[in-house]
Formats: structure tokens, sequence, C-alpha cells
């Protein structure tokens, strides 16, 4: 069994947000092969626990419901990378995600004190609720480096952009975009 470090190291999670993990749940292998991540209890546990939002308690985790917000959080990458405006519905489906019960709670570190809202529950409205927070974050930083979606069609994973001109085409220079060059040259000689 590999550990949470080894399952997103592995398979490059835990480099950007939990909303873009979430996202690239629905894996392709690059050729069109797609795999669910969310229909493996283990890859679950360890996103959870990766991103620190496991809920309390031992109920089981909806995976239709993060399925769903999977599919949403999509749509909205795919409109950012057009160079569009997440439109209302889509704003109105994460805020959706976000209601959950808070309360205001001052917590000290070393920085100082500082507020923070509290979950009343942590529980899987929770986690929904962080994870669609995580977007919400990407959608209201206007300095973050882009999100793009790969080139690859047969790939379409998420990543963040953080070349100097934001040029970046593939979420992988060696398999992607050696596959795209492949292509353009098989393509030339043919």
């Amino acid at each position: 069994m590999k550990t949470r470090e080894d399952i997103f190291q592995t398979h490059e999670f835990g480099r950007v947000a939990p909303w873009v993990d979430l996202v690239n749940s629905e894996e392709s292998d690059g050729f069109g092969h797609f795999s669910d991540r969310l229909d493996d209890p283990r890859w679950l546990d360890s996103f959870l626990r990766y991103w620190e939002i496991r809920p309390a308690g031992t109920a089981r985790a909806p995976v239709r419901a993060l399925k769903g917000l999977r599919l949403a959080l999509r749509a909205i990458a795919e409109t950012l990378e057009n160079k569009g405006l997440a439109s209302a519905a889509q704003i109105a489906v994460l805020n959706d995600a976000m209601k959950v019960p808070a309360h205001p709670k001052i917590i000290r570190d070393e920085s100082g004190y500082h507020l923070e809202l509290s979950p009343v529950r942590k529980d899987w409205n929770w986690a929904l609720a962080k994870i669609a927070a995580s977007a919400a974050e990407t959608l209201t930083t206007p300095l973050a480096q882009p999100i793009k979606i790969c080139a690859n069609p047969d790939c379409r994973w998420l990543f963040q952009d953080a070349t100097k001109g934001r040029t970046r085409r593939w979420c992988s220079d060696r398999t992607c975009g050696n596959r795209d060059r492949v292509r353009r040259s098989r393509a030339r000689q043919s």
C-alpha cells in the first residue's frame, strides 16, 4: 500500500490546490483512457489527509457529491482557460457548496492573532466547502499564477503555469509535450 506522499508525489497531486486535485482525480493516461481516482477509497483518504480536510466520524464518502463538484469545477476551469469569466450559475455552485454553519474563532500562532471561521461540524459538507473555497480563492486572487488545461486532448490535466510569459501548454513537457511533437513530426512525414 502506498503512503499518501507516494500517491501524491508519484502522480503529481498536491502541488496547487484541493480543487485542482479533485478535478484531476478523473485522470487520463494521455492516450484517452480514463480512470476515476474517486472510486479508490485509498486515494480519497490520501487526498483528504494531504489537504487536511478529513471529515470527523466514519460516514461514507459522498462520492456522487464529490463527482458533481468535480464536474462543476472542471467547467469553471474550462471557462477560465478560454479567458472567460465564470458564469453566475458556476459561481452559485461554488457559493452553494461553501454554505456550512461556522463561527468566528480567534487563533494564536507564531505571527500573532488572527480571526478564522471554524465549522460547527467537520463533516462531509465541510470537506466539500473547503474544496470549493480553494477554487473560490483561485478566482478571487488576481495575482495568482493561472490554472491551465493541458493542450493534449487525451489528457486535459489541470496545472499551474508558473512560466514568465504564461506560455506553458502541457501538464508535462516530457509526456504530453513529447507526444504532441511526435504527432506533428509524423504528420509532416506522411
